[in-house]
């Protein structure tokens, strides 16, 4: 398929965008003091550069109460002959179209933080901050309303080409809007047309000062996906109403923080949530955006053609990758860096209390402080494992002008990455493998598949660096039966090397390895997406049977863990996801519990309460991994700098081994 649709120009209210593309607003907590720092300009500037048709910067505070200091603010008139030089030097040297996004926190703001008691529609505790506001007054309503007029005036002055309103995620105007926040019982509370009443006037009452011709939109939740809250229908009814009342575009998003529908993580198939913003484009006859899961160039073309909206958002996708629109205009889809939808480096940073970084962008929020040059003195390297540690060094290495060389001794790329991508939902990990060998190939990176570096290779060939990054493998225990004949190692599973495994399967080991491969053996004996998508569209089985199909996987499985907390290295926004499959398909975790014995038919474990005997016909093992990194210490060669890096170095995350390749491929 060609990429024509998401190239093409669009016009809100007399302002031409080049492209179909949005950055939406990112907490990115990069400031502690409300002011747009030099790493906010930066990272920004990287991104126009890349040449995305809208972005947006924020979201920006619009008073004390409803923020945080590590946010940008506009709540004063100090902040806009700053912001004023920014946006101007940004229209200077691209072509990108600059907005910003105008947020309260609502019952969502950090008292603690903000030394401002919080307020919302009602004294409802926020599951975010743990903390219980106080209800709203007539003169908090107008004092807020006036905080978004301000800070709106304040917008126009700086010279944004647009501005939209954040009226979703279960901040303040969601709350107003939603019955699960809004228990009121004056004009602004009960009915619908009464919850939209601060929304509303918010809306018209921005309007007013920016004038008819300024381009306004607003952000909302295409369902709040929250029990009791709003589905599709009921947004729909409030974008309508805010098209009434002088918006110009909708963006559309999923559900609320607070949600535990998954929204934006790997296992969410890609393009999920477009039908969303297809609800909203329904009711309404301005441009509508859709987002989440939409980092695909192609999914997003898709999204484009079928009508159901007029603009995608490229949120992670673009820290991911600053130059994806840039990419996509000249064909180098090889080359795209992919958001993996892990989270680690986002939202479980921010929800962390911590700036935002990127696993597979090492520059991310760190674009003044790291940068690829090319050297003066070009270096012959060789690199020793074709992991993500590996491959990251010999990209940045090539990337920067060396000659460099790749041994991995398989006859594929990408180490445990294979393990990763085997679990349900996680086959579009495989995307950092295919970019990081794009890139390699582009930046001149031989690579020798097959190919096991040894010493006595480098006394051969005398290489100037050698990068060690074997990897890792699986972690052996000393318990009785631990050599019978069905007891296997937990990665031999994921990579389908074991064709017989029982009913009532035991796997030791709750860490994330544990964890996913029950969450593989589950889908094994439940229908994939595609041969349900088949059933219900062909009406071949009733709902309830088909849902019982897909909570039942044929197999009685247990995962036994020493310490409390199962799949405690998993980044918090994929393990609850990961935990209520596993509880969904009745996965039976065992905390607290020791290995004694492997017996032929069952194992042996000690627990809080004393020894229980679990039946088990298959045992896997997933206690962990071990460095492997026989070569560095056998190399003897005069003159040779050694590296060790990623898992042969200490067995860690896919963070640690890509950044760890990455710099230190730029200390060459």
């Amino acid at each position: 398929m060609e990429i024509v649709k998401l190239l093409e120009p669009i016009t809100i209210n007399g302002l031409v965008i080049p492209n179909r593309t949005v950055m939406p607003s990112m907490g990115l907590a990069y400031t502690s003091d409300y002011t747009l720092t030099d790493r906010f300009k930066a990272f920004y500037r990287e991104r126009a550069e890349g040449e995305v048709g809208l972005m947006t910067i924020g979201p920006l505070a619009i008073d004390k109460a409803g923020s945080a200091p590590f946010m940008p603010a506009l709540f004063d008139d100090q902040y806009v002959e700053p912001m004023k030089a920014y946006i101007d030097e940004l229209h200077r040297d691209t072509d990108t179209k600059v907005a910003n996004q105008l947020i309260h926190l609502g019952r969502a703001a950090w008292a603690m933080i903000t030394g401002v008691e919080s307020i919302a529609p009602s004294a409802i505790p926020s599951k975010l901050s743990g903390e219980t506001p106080r209800e709203m007054t007539r003169e908090d309503i107008e004092e807020v309303q006036n905080a978004y007029v301000q800070a709106a005036r304040r917008s126009k002055e700086a010279g944004f080409d647009f501005v939209e309103v954040l009226a979703c995620t279960g901040y303040l105007i969601s709350q107003f809007l939603s019955p699960v926040t809004n228990k009121r019982t004056d004009e602004y509370g009960g009915p619908i047309e009464n919850r939209m009443r601060f929304g509303i006037e918010v809306i018209t009452r921005v309007r007013e000062v920016l004038g008819k011709d300024y381009p306004l939109g607003i952000r909302i939740a295409g369902n709040d996906f929250m029990e009791g809250g709003h589905t599709n229908e009921e947004s729909a009814i409030f974008a309508a109403e805010a098209v009434e009342a002088g918006v110009d575009a909708i963006n559309v998003t999923g559900g609320w923080h607070e949600t535990y529908v998954p929204q934006l993580n790997t296992g969410v198939p890609l393009g999920t949530y477009v039908y969303l913003a297809g609800g909203i484009k329904a009711a309404v006859d301005v441009p509508v955006f859709a987002s989440n899961r939409l980092g695909d160039p192609f999914v997003a073309e898709r999204a484009l053609r079928s009508g159901a909206c007029d603009m995608v958002c490229w949120g992670r996708p673009l820290i991911a990758d600053p130059e994806l629109p840039k990419k996509v205009r000249e064909g180098r889809f090889e080359e795209i860096v992919p958001c993996i939808a892990c989270n680690q480096g986002c939202f479980d940073s921010i929800f962390g209390a911590q700036a935002v970084f990127c696993i597979l962008n090492p520059r991310a929020g760190r674009e003044l402080e790291v940068e690829v040059r090319k050297t003066e003195k070009p270096k012959r390297v060789m690199v020793a494992g074709g992991g993500p540690a590996g491959m990251e060094f010999a990209l940045t290495a090539a990337e920067a002008g060396h000659d460099v060389t790749l041994h991995e001794q398989e006859d594929v790329l990408g180490g445990q990455i294979n393990l990763a991508m085997a679990s349900p939902g996680k086959a579009d990990l495989g995307r950092i493998t295919d970019s990081m060998r794009g890139r390699m190939n582009r930046y001149g990176v031989k690579l020798e598949l097959g190919s096991t570096l040894t010493a006595e290779t480098i006394e051969q060939e005398k290489p100037d660096v050698l990068a060690v990054a074997s990897g890792a493998r699986p972690v052996d225990i000393a318990v009785p039966g631990v050599d019978k004949p069905h007891v296997h190692c937990a990665w031999d599973v994921l990579m389908e090397r074991v064709p017989d495994i029982g009913k009532n399967v035991v796997i030791v080991g709750g860490n994330a390895t544990g964890c996913e491969t029950a969450h593989f053996l589950t889908a094994m004996g439940t229908p994939d997406p595609a041969i349900f998508t088949f059933l219900m569209y062909h009406t071949a089985e009733n709902p309830e049977t088909a849902k019982k199909m897909l909570h039942n996987s044929g197999r009685t499985i247990t995962v036994v863990e020493m310490v409390s907390r199962l799949a405690g290295n998993v980044g918090r926004s994929a393990r609850w996801p990961l935990m209520k499959s596993l509880r969904m398909m009745g996965v039976d975790m065992k905390r607290g519990s020791k290995l004694l014995e492997i017996r032929d038919d069952s194992v042996l474990v000690e627990t809080e309460e004393g020894q229980e005997t679990i039946p088990a016909d298959t045992v896997i093992m997933a206690v962990g991994s071990r460095s492997v990194n026989e070569l560095a210490p056998a190399v003897m060669t005069e003159g040779v700098k050694v590296i060790t890096l990623g898992d042969a170095k200490e067995p860690r995350k896919l963070t640690e081994a890509i950044r760890e390749g990455f710099e230190e491929a730029l200390k060459l």
